[in-house]
């Protein structure tokens, strides 16, 4: 078989349990009540009409990339890539999965890769300690171009790069194209310039030269990430309803988030998964969180992301996921294969606590693990999904991030939203924008700063 990734929806649905979970009858009947918007949602990913196969057409860009990528790890001991959201997570995640979590501390033929996503100024002087800014090459990434905290990061890191002797040469931006401020910089500076597909957003942008790049550096092949969402959107757009993975997942988290199962927990049970599963929380939550719906009622749209780690947090949420309020459903998601199985040995034959160990592996525990986990839950009353890996490989991480972009598009067209845009995010960036003293936002400041005065009045202090 040639498939990479499994999904088992089997105890989202129970006849003993109608008001948690999805009666067989009711899960018979959604290809009737949502059928339409599926097959309206798989014509847009055929024809090419969605966004979200923008990114299926970034193969042509790929030689490109990985002739660039090649010169960057011929040349710098580090590189520096500076994004927030969307501009960072899916290549935190890509790396993570694909090179594991201590990647920067083991030694190999690549540059040490750094990922810098917040403006914490004790976070920057940490990084400043380890990176040599004379060896580095600075990747830029914003999709807008005047996100503010990555803008702040690019002066500052910038600025560092010049007293270390570096140019322009050792600088890359990546952004929307257009006339705006950050491509007019990359045209003054004359550093080398990628630019993401104009109406790809940046959460869904780890299948363009923002994933790409970061993984090409450090030696991951980004024809195969694509390849596997290739694969996955072939799978989509092929099956009917019926048979459909995506349209089964999306359809049935749909109704329970209708019956009230307002959280949804993604438990990734792999290390690999943890940066993931912070991709999937903003991907969820920016792209369905949604007050107005398309024909501009007021739908509160969206369920709440949180991501877990399995086995970890057995031992720290699981106890409210338990006993706790019934408004959550679980997906759980597993690796099948590892390439480096680890067997336990019988070290300790005569205490009955250890000795069940010998012979069995760490793999096999984590699963095992996974499996009780889940059933306990389900036999709590609590939903729950499963989605299995095939392997830890570029294919099956694309696929993985394809399905997931899809899974959220076709949600968002269930409660008749955009999953494009993000409006709630932007009343935070004109404030920002004003007090910080932006030209173009200068007409707001007063106004805010008013605000800002009145409401630090209403402030209760309690001093310990």
């Amino acid at each position: 078989m040639n498939e990479i990734i499994s999904v088992d929806i089997g105890h989202l649905i129970s006849e003993r349990d109608g008001l948690n979970f999805i009666s067989p009858s009711d899960f018979n009947a959604l290809e009737k009540k949502y059928g339409h918007i599926f097959q309206a949602f798989q014509m847009s990913l055929q024809e090419k009409k969605s966004y979200l196969t923008l990114s299926l057409d970034e193969e042509r860009a790929i030689p490109d990339i990985k002739s660039l990528a090649k010169n960057i790890a011929a040349r710098y001991e580090h590189v520096l890539v500076l994004g927030i959201g969307g501009s960072a997570l899916g290549a935190r995640a890509v790396i993570q999965y694909l090179k594991g979590p201590l990647y920067n501390l083991i030694q190999q033929e690549h540059p040490r890769l750094f990922i810098l996503d917040n403006i914490d100024p004790v976070l920057v002087k940490y990084y400043e300690e380890v990176i040599d800014m004379g060896k580095t090459l600075i990747m830029y990434v914003s999709k807008s171009g005047s996100t503010p905290e990555t803008a702040a990061l690019f002066i500052h890191f910038y600025h560092r790069l010049k007293e270390a002797g570096g140019d322009p040469a050792d600088i890359v931006i990546c952004c929307d194209p257009g006339d705006n401020g950050i491509n007019h910089i990359a045209k003054s500076l004359g550093c080398r310039l990628l630019h993401i597909p104009h109406n790809l957003p940046g959460r869904y942008s780890v299948l363009s030269s923002v994933g790409f790049l970061p993984a090409e550096i450090v030696g991951i092949d980004s024809g195969q990430l694509l390849e596997g969402a290739h694969m996955v959107h072939q799978s989509i757009i092929s099956d009917g309803p019926q048979q459909n993975a995506l349209f089964a997942l999306g359809a049935s988290l749909f109704e329970l988030a209708l019956k009230g199962k307002s959280i949804h927990v993604l438990f990734n049970y792999s290390n690999l998964l943890s940066e993931f599963g912070l991709w999937f929380v903003q991907l969820w939550a920016e792209s369905l969180g949604k007050k107005q719906s398309l024909a501009n009622n007021v739908v509160n749209a969206g369920t709440t992301p949180l991501t877990c780690l399995g086995a970890t947090d057995q031992h720290s949420i699981l106890q409210l996921f338990k006993e706790g309020p019934g408004d959550k459903v679980f997906g759980f998601m597993k690796i099948n294969h590892v390439a480096d199985e680890i067997q336990f040995t019988n070290e300790f034959p005569t205490e009955k606590e250890y000795s069940y160990f010998a012979g069995r592996t760490m793999q096999e525990q984590l699963h095992v693990e996974q499996l009780a986990t889940e059933m306990s839950l389900v036999t709590d009353g609590k939903p729950c999904y499963s989605i299995t890996l095939k392997d830890v490989s570029p294919k099956t991480l694309g696929g993985l991030f394809y399905f997931f972009e899809a899974l959220v598009v076709f949600t968002a067209n269930l409660w008749n939203i955009n999953p494009y845009d993000q409006p709630g995010v932007e009343e935070g960036k004109n404030i920002t924008y004003s007090l910080m003293g932006r030209q173009d936002y200068s007409h707001k400041k007063s106004k805010y700063e008013q605000e800002v005065s009145t409401y630090h009045e209403e402030r209760r202090i309690y001093s310990i």
